[in-house]
């Protein structure tokens, strides 16, 4: 390994030296023995990911189903996940949570978040906490108190929810002053009545309906403050996001900064949807920026895969998810952090693209 300066402005960072003979070249660690390192983050996947996608348009899927101890199974052959994360009603119900506590022992595996269904089911077609009727939205509260008693059979700590079906498709559709209340409201409620569980909000700017209430990072820190709930904080969904034209780090830094950045979601997309894509394949750039605020800041809870592999191999997948968040790691912590700020102070953009440039591609250079 060598340091380089660049720019004339001092700053150090790491990569291997080139040059290197084919004999050295072979003997230098693979990938899979790179991601098997020590890491500074804990990953888990989102159960589902690992078994079969279907979409609007392949209902049935692209691939068979998997049972309950094939998913674990695959989950388990991804180096570096330690953690599982579910979907209410998907994989964690009342007839399921028995067979999940024995799974999670028979791997090791921890339960990270549990996703309750607001947003799958019928009776949510016209919202979910922000339902026109108060039966719709007392049910909502009722199925979050639910998941939460099953979240305790099985050790886990927090609820990420995602409540997708609230929000509007029309213009003249929707109060968006009653819906601004009763969001907050049952939110408020379910913090209320599940005080020993984090409640977290993933938000989103679309998808399923045209237009949701949580659109953005600070519509969810709005309301976050706003209800003065200690236990409740933001999952940011990278896809999300992106979809809504944000600069994720910035995003995880207002969180953060606030004590409210619970929980995070990974996967990429090309801006336009919500594509589920494997993280850092489009926008890896932004990845690297995101992966050095989580270090400069401290994060220190689970990062999850967040993915629908429709057509590949979701185990596949999943893994490589998983090895470029790794590879993330590695290449954010090889930045000097007080040289770092240094560019950061200047405000200084050539500096930066120097850096990431050579972090990125220096092996080439001679």
């Amino acid at each position: 390994m060598k340091s380089l300066k660049i720019c004339g402005c001092g700053v150090r960072f790491f990569f291997p030296a080139s040059g290197r003979s084919r004999k050295e070249a072979e003997k230098a660690p693979r990938i899979d023995s790179f991601c098997r390192r020590e890491f500074m983050f804990q990953y888990s996947v989102i159960l589902g990911n690992v078994g079969q996608c279907s979409d609007r348009y392949m209902t049935c899927g692209y691939g068979r189903p998997f049972e309950l101890p094939e998913l674990f199974e695959r989950v388990a052959s991804i180096p570096g996940v330690t953690g599982i994360e579910y979907i209410g009603n998907w994989h964690l119900s009342d007839k399921t949570v028995h067979q999940i506590a024995e799974l999670q022992k028979q791997y090791g595996f921890r339960a990270v978040a549990i996703i309750p269904d607001h947003f799958g089911t019928p009776i949510w077609s016209k919202g979910a906490f922000t339902a026109p009727d108060a039966k719709v939205r007392k049910a909502a509260v009722e199925e979050t108190v639910r998941m939460a008693e099953l979240a305790r059979e099985i050790g886990c700590p927090m609820l990420s929810l995602w409540n997708g079906q609230d929000g509007y498709d029309y213009p003249l559709q929707a109060d968006y002053t009653d819906a601004a209340r009763w969001l907050a409201d049952g939110l408020g409620e379910c913090c209320a009545r599940i005080p020993d569980q984090k409640i977290s909000l993933e938000y989103k700017p679309k998808e399923p309906r045209n237009h949701c209430f949580l659109p953005n990072v600070w519509a969810a820190l709005t309301l976050i403050a706003e209800s003065g709930a200690k236990n409740m904080g933001v999952t940011i969904d990278v896809g999300h996001s992106l979809e809504a034209y944000e600069n994720v780090s910035e995003a995880a830094c207002a969180a953060m900064s606030r004590g409210r950045l619970f929980h995070f979601h990974m996967n990429d997309n090309w801006r336009l949807w919500d594509d589920d894509m494997i993280a850092g394949s489009v926008h890896t750039i932004e990845f690297i920026e995101l992966f050095y605020w989580l270090r400069k800041l401290g994060y220190s809870g689970y990062i999850s895969t967040d993915q629908y592999p429709y057509r590949e191999n979701s185990r596949d997948a999943v893994a490589q998810t998983v090895k470029w968040m790794q590879t993330f790691e590695k290449i954010t912590e090889r930045i000097d952090s007080q040289q770092m700020q240094e560019i950061l102070d200047r405000n200084d953009a050539v500096a930066s693209n120097e850096l990431l440039r050579r972090l990125m591609f220096g092996w080439l250079e001679p």
